[in-house]
């Protein structure tokens, strides 16, 4: 499993174009010592919306990149007030994983739909990082 420092590492280089914006947007707001956890949705997929999530021991940090603009939502303290892990038996690449917080916001983690079928395995493990940190 890639952790936060060797991905940054693999894909905030100049050459991967948007990856690279996206990562120095995420250096000018979170030390990397602080990354507890994160999740690159939409990154090995066709979608044209990007988003980065990095999670701290407390705040969430989600990036979205959309036509050239990169968005930053930062959510302070956050406290979880659900999560939900689906697993089908069938399939080791799929995990879902829905966050639902006490402020009314969610977010939903799909290993299968957030990536692609080289990267699906990954994704689980980010997910089940995730799910450890906020459970």
């Amino acid at each position: 499993m890639h952790n936060y420092k060797e991905f940054k590492k693999n894909f905030s280089q100049p050459v991967f174009g948007q990856y690279w914006k996206m990562f120095s947007a995420i250096q000018n707001n979170i030390n990397d010592d602080e990354v507890r956890a994160f999740y690159p949705k939409n990154f090995f997929n066709d979608s044209k919306e990007k988003e980065f999530y990095a999670l701290t021991d407390k705040n969430i940090f989600l990036f979205k990149e959309s036509d050239a603009v990169v968005t930053i939502s930062y959510f302070k303290e956050v406290r979880v007030e659900k999560l939900q892990l689906t697993r089908p038996y069938n399939r080791s690449e799929e995990l879902q994983l829905e966050i639902k917080l006490c402020s009314g916001d969610k977010f939903i983690f799909d290993s299968m739909k957030d990536s692609n079928d080289d990267w699906a395995y990954h994704y689980v493990e980010y997910i089940e990082e995730i799910y450890k940190l906020l459970k």
